[in-house]
């Protein structure tokens, strides 16, 4: 049955919103067009083909606190040598700041970017995000504070930034945004973390934005690990221009209610694009990936692969699609989705695909949704596996092709939070 919501219910969630990320909002932003396109677009239900599997009426009924634990939570991957940042319910904590001058490499609160650097954040910092969607057009109309990070042509970042943003215990709402502008045949790498406070509940509307130049790389990795009752939305676009590598990888360790929506549009010929995820919801959890990448221009390419398990009574939805434009010719697009059912009563639901108008590509796309191979299983009890033992293995060999990819602490990281969720460890 799909949900409907009544207009000015919508307007009061907004004005609420508004008013708990207004005082600690990023200042000197542009909110008209953000607030226009709030009041012109219609609030997603399931009615609409996007949100067919995605309810976001229960959303309606948060009233979120004033924050009062603002304190920094414990550092994530201690060992890892990086710029860190630390975020608590959209406000910035704490970090190490690089900042080199106006010519040179920026790693740093949004904030501290608007104020001294305004100039290097226009004309390309909008994501396209915010005229099309409700949420996204919210998060526009009162973001808060993310990381920056400005890398100017030619120069690579000297360490990875590492961005950690946390919600504590309560009912909070928080709009982060994350900036990202990598120069022409200039490099960095990230990683953009998100946990939650046990006793945490309300809305994370985040927002990452970026900017990768021609002859331009960049390595993002998104970590979710978010226990509590969070509904976390975000909203991430990226731009290539020629010649550039983009490479993001997301892991969903662990979240109550959450949807990505991911967006990358190569603007430049000789583009290429590697995008990987992994999720498991499990209990009564719901995860949703929305991806789509445009090829706009001849000769580029792109790798997308989803691996995700489903157990208990949880839901686990992708949708993944290839756009390739008129002329883009010489395209080569590769699309997979690859799912394990854990529970009888789990969901999953996969939609890949491909709108071609070009007449010379290489592109395909496909899914599979099973459950465990019990050949595989008995194998492996034979030669003296227990069972959890063995269904162990056979997930860290399901995952391994997206997992390797991480760097190692992550990679551990993630393998220990679905050993410990699963009840396999």
């Amino acid at each position: 049955m799909s949900e409907v919501a009544a207009p000015t219910q919508h307007a009061a969630l907004a004005a609420r919103v508004s008013e708990a990320c207004s005082e600690a909002g990023l200042v000197g932003e542009p909110h008209a067009e953000a607030l226009a396109a709030l009041e012109a677009i219609e609030y997603p239900t399931t009615r609409q083909e996007r949100w067919k599997y995605t309810r976001v009426s229960r959303l309606l009924d948060v009233v979120p606190n004033a924050p009062t634990d603002l304190t920094a939570p414990p550092a994530i991957l201690g060992n890892l040598e990086a710029l860190r940042f630390t975020f608590v319910a959209g406000q910035y904590i704490t970090g190490d700041v690089l900042d080199e001058g106006a010519d040179g490499c920026f790693a740093g609160p949004v904030s501290l970017a608007l104020e001294r650097y305004p100039e290097r954040l226009k004309g390309w910092s909008k994501s396209d995000f915010s005229t099309k969607e409700w949420f996204a057009a919210l998060q526009a109309s009162a973001p808060q504070d993310g990381v920056c990070i400005l890398v100017p042509e030619g120069k690579s970042l000297p360490q990875t930034v590492l961005a950690h943003h946390h919600m504590p215990n309560g009912v909070h709402v928080a709009q982060p945004r994350d900036l990202i502008h990598i120069g022409n045949n200039a490099s960095a790498e990230a990683i953009i973390w998100s946990d939650n406070a046990a006793q945490s509940a309300g809305m994370l509307n985040a927002a990452i934005t970026a900017s990768v130049g021609n002859g331009a790389s960049l390595s993002l990795e998104i970590v979710q690990d978010e226990p509590g009752s969070v509904h976390h939305m975000g909203h991430h676009h990226f731009t290539q221009g020629s010649n550039s590598h983009l490479t993001l990888r997301t892991a969903t360790a662990c979240a109550h209610w959450l949807r990505n929506d991911l967006h990358i549009v190569q603007e430049g010929t000789h583009a290429n694009s590697t995008f990987h995820g992994c999720y498991l919801p499990n209990g009564r959890q719901f995860v949703d990936h929305h991806t789509r990448i445009d090829h706009a221009q001849p000769d580029g390419q792109s790798n997308e692969l989803y691996k995700g398990l489903a157990a208990d009574n949880s839901t686990a939805v992708f949708n993944g699609k290839i756009m390739v434009h008129k002329d883009a010719q010489r395209i080569e697009a590769y699309q997979s989705n690859a799912n394990l059912l854990l529970g009888e009563q789990a969901s999953m639901y996969s939609k890949p695909e491909l709108e071609i108008y070009a007449d010379d590509v290489r592109c395909s796309h496909g899914c599979t949704t099973g459950q465990f191979d019990k050949e595989a299983l008995f194998y492996l009890r034979s030669r003296g596996m227990t069972e959890t033992a063995a269904h162990n293995l056979l997930v860290q060999a399901f995952l391994a092709e997206v997992l390797n990819g991480f760097r190692p602490e992550i990679r551990d990281h993630v393998h220990a939070v679905f050993s410990r969720r699963l009840g396999w460890n």
